[in-house]
């Protein structure tokens, strides 16, 4: 259970990830009990907190339920007066009635209200009574407010000057505040009595010390606001200017925490105008306190609030910054250009790497700004300048790219990459030293390099990979050197032609490098792009589920740690994984469109262009595009102005093309796109396998029609032998592809009896292996096999077991096809039995 108060003062961000907590497009609604509370009057139809709840309705998978909390009803509050003065209600009657018209019955009001009245003597303990007396008839007269916060700030205002300075300062820094923050206060001369004067407010029940680290807490927000109105507003600006400079002052030279940056930044920010017109050492001050605060933000992946704190840093920087204060320029401008691409602001992010260009001094202080750079313009899917931008750093740091590298020289790197991993083990490893810091900035740019080239150059692929294991093994170990291991597997798990052996290297190598990586580096900085590039490995062994799982959380850690590009090729992997596991579609497009609009505000169309294929194939699979295709908005492309990357692309789009051909029934179109797949040099290995898969299965279907009869024989000899190889990794992702490819086989042979039997074990296994859409395509093959033979009822059984599949999937047009398939059986007791069309 999570129960969060004041849902009215949240952002945005914050109620997306209750949204998420509560319910997942992909998962569907969780176990979690939220209650939120929130005040209906600060909440109009177009607040967060309204869109949230709209929501959750909307998803039909979350209960959402609305409570009304009025105040206490008048007669309770007559109860609650007589308990507390001990006297009958139908003493206090008249006083209760009075105290409800003023305060409506609101609980913290009615107790402020009481005390109040006690203060001004209007409510007193009679001795000769011995009881608690009032004057009705005055309390009537008296202009009492009905307004809660000029009650408790009137009341503040009669206090001691040292009380009211300690709740002026408490509430200056918001609703809490770190013990600390005061204790440095109450060093200074200006609030040396502070700390008396928060005891008493204390004491006064205005504030309360809890938690770890303890913190003052105002013991209910209109505490704080009455406090904080004690302050005049023409005052409040250069209040809070004060309690910065004396916090600056007395904490100079301290290593401050993250919460102590933070919150001395805020308050001296409070007059950014004199700031600028300090002297230029105060400006220096406070520009380095707001690029600590701009890297504390960044830790805690608050990036606007981070962007915000940098760029008063940059502001307050002298026109000769780059020659008076270089290191801080340098390093403000380099957190600015992260900020922004995190952010999405493109232009930003690459106008404050571009300056870094311009005025830095050296290759070494512009590395960062390169690396930066070569990520925005690949996510822009401007490759070639990526290439070169690489291509030229790693010339400036000595080393010499290849502008291109022929089949027979791939072919003998990887073979020497081979001989020189074959003898590779964790102790080895950990027997070489660490790389000098030269070495490691060239392998970071060898693997950033490979990252590009997958896309842009393949064949360039085992020249990298070669390259920085070859680093290594003479100059020492680092991280993006156990990343090449990873680049290394891939090579080796994705090439066709490779024999088992090498591929089971290509495993070994991959996992060593994963297990180096956890037990010796921090490797936070680089998780989302080591779990995106991993997945290439992992999609043969592991359930593609899981893989869906885990790009799932890529994602997650790439938005938190500010690294988007990777975040968003990790969103495209699970898009693809659900795809292929069978994930419910509506959920999946649900999904998709969210991610398509984060990556339209990012300008990310690297991702985008790729997102966009797979919500065609989404939306094709659901109802052929009826009523689910795209429209393009305003302002927004289909594609890429100039697309780079073109062939890796289309090795995509014709695998998509073969999934919606597929399912579709469209025979012809199916074969087509997968004999062009499979005539593609670099087509990625997984593609092949699951494209496989169906060409097989589609190729009994034309055989049945007479087509492509030689080229359909071979088809079904080539898928299956490269499924059974597959299913040696990964029973869980290709048993039941294997087992219904040969009950095809066998049905069209005509036996029988193996068929069934195959069938069987194919739904079977798709059920175990929780896809869905492949339990329901064995079920639909089962049923027209029966049909075939003339087994009707069975066919009926099956093809109602293939709706009810298609229904938890979500696809209409399959549940439609299934669906006239029953009826024709139902209406005419026997058919004309079509090819076996899935």
């Amino acid at each position: 259970m999570i129960f969060l108060d004041d849902l009215q003062w949240c952002n945005s961000m914050t109620l997306e990830v209750i949204q998420h907590i509560l319910y997942d497009n992909a998962a569907g609604a969780s176990n979690c009990l939220f209650v939120g509370s929130y005040r209906s009057n600060e909440v109009t139809s177009n607040h967060a907190v309204s869109r949230l709840m709209r929501n959750l309705e909307a998803s039909k998978a979350c209960s959402v339920q609305k409570l009304m909390l009025g105040g206490v009803k008048c007669e309770d509050l007559i109860a609650l007066v007589s308990d507390e003065l001990c006297l009958f209600p139908r003493v206090t009657r008249g006083l209760s009635l009075i105290i409800h018209e003023k305060t409506e019955g609101n609980p913290f009001f009615f107790l402020e209200f009481l005390r109040s009245l006690v203060d001004r003597g209007l409510l007193h303990y009679s001795v000769s009574l011995e009881r608690w007396d009032w004057d009705e008839d005055l309390i009537r007269k008296e202009k009492i407010t009905n307004n809660v916060l000029f009650l408790l700030a009137n009341k503040m205002s009669r206090m001691r000057m040292e009380v009211q300075m300690a709740l002026k300062v408490l509430s200056s820094f918001g609703n809490e505040v770190d013990v600390r923050i005061i204790l440095y206060l109450s060093t200074t001369s200006q609030f040396a009595d502070i700390l008396s004067g928060v005891e008493e407010a204390i004491s006064d029940g205005f504030v309360s010390r809890v938690g770890d680290p303890l913190c003052y807490v105002f013991v209910h927000d209109k505490v704080k606001e009455a406090a904080y109105s004690i302050i005049p507003d023409d005052e409040k600006d250069e209040f809070h200017c004060i309690l910065g400079e004396a916090l600056r002052s007395i904490s100079k030279g301290d290593s401050l925490d993250d919460d102590t940056v933070l919150t001395v930044a805020d308050q001296i920010n409070y007059n950014l105008d004199s700031l600028k017109q300090s002297s230029s050492s105060m400006r220096l001050e406070v520009a380095s306190l707001n690029h600590a605060a701009g890297l504390a933000a960044m830790r805690r992946s608050d990036y606007e609030t981070s962007s915000t704190y940098l760029d008063i840093s940059s502001q307050l920087l002298p026109d000769d910054c780059w020659q008076s204060s270089y290191r801080l320029s340098l390093e403000v401008y380099i957190a600015t250009a992260k900020v922004a691409c995190s952010r999405g602001d493109v232009e930003k992010s690459e106008a404050a790497v571009k300056l870094i260009f311009e005025e830095a001094t050296s290759l070494e202080d512009k590395v960062e700004a390169y690396y930066l750079y070569v990520n925005l313009l690949h996510s822009q899917e401007r490759g070639e300048e990526a290439h070169m931008t690489c291509q030229d750093v790693l010339a400036q740091l000595g080393e010499e790219v290849p502008e291109y590298v022929t089949p027979e020289e791939s072919k003998k790197l990887i073979q020497e990459t081979i001989m020189l991993i074959s003898g590779l083990s964790e102790d080895k490893l950990l027997k070489l030293k660490e790389a000098d810091e030269h070495s490691q900035t060239v392998m970071r740019f060898l693997v950033l390099m490979g990252t590009v080239s997958y896309f842009l150059k393949p064949e360039l692929l085992p020249w990298t990979n070669h390259r920085n294991l070859q680093l290594t093994m003479a100059h020492g170990l680092c991280k993006n050197s156990l990343v090449g291991f990873i680049g290394i597997s891939i090579l080796l798990c994705n090439i066709s032609t490779l024999p088992k052996e090498c591929v089971q290297l290509g495993y070994k190598i991959g996992a060593l490098g994963m297990s180096m990586l956890r037990s010796k580096f921090d490797y936070s900085d680089l998780k989302s792009r080591i779990d995106h590039s991993y997945s290439y490995v992992l999609q043969h062994s592991d359930p593609v589920q899981k893989c869906a799982e885990r790009a799932r959380k890529g994602y997650e850690f790439g938005v938190a740690s500010g690294d988007t590009v990777f975040a968003f090729l990790n969103a495209n992997g699970e898009i693809r994984y659900s795809i292929l596991g069978g994930a419910n579609l509506p959920n999946l497009l649900r999904e998709t469109d969210k991610y398509l609009t984060l990556l339209g505000h990012h300008g990310n169309t690297l991702s985008r262009s790729y997102m966009l294929i797979y919500r065609e194939t989404i939306s094709a699979l659901i109802d052929n595009g009826e009523n689910t295709s795209r429209i393009i908005k305003k302002g927004e492309h289909a594609a890429a102005n100039e697309v780079t990357y073109l062939d890796r692309q289309s090795e995509t789009l014709s695998f998509h093309k073969v999934l919606q051909s597929f399912w579709l029934g469209y025979h012809d179109r199916c074969y087509h796109y997968a004999e062009k797949l499979l005539e593609t040099k670099d087509s990625g290995k997984h593609h092949r396998l699951v494209a496989l898969f169906y060409h097989g299965l589609n190729s009994f279907v034309l055989l049945r029609k007479g087509k492509f009869t030689k080229r359909c024989a071979q088809v079904y000899k080539i898928a299956h032998s490269a499924l059974k190889e597959a299913e040696d990794l990964s029973r869980w992702n290709y048993r039941n592809k294997v087992y219904l490819l040969e009950a095809e086989k066998y049905s069209f042979q005509g036996y029988n009896k193996e068929a069934r039997n195959s069938y069987g074990a194919a739904i079977m296994a798709a059920r175990s292996a929780k896809f869905l859409h492949e339990q329901g395509l064995a079920c639909e093959l089962s049923a027209f096999h029966c049909q075939r033979n003339g087994d009707l009822e069975q066919a009926r059984k099956f093809f109602n077991q293939a709706r009810n599949c298609y229904s938890k999937w979500g696809s209409s047009v399959k549940i439609e096809s299934v669906s006239n398939e029953i009826d024709q059986i139902s209406s005419h007791g026997s058919v004309t039995v079509p090819n076996g069309s899935a």
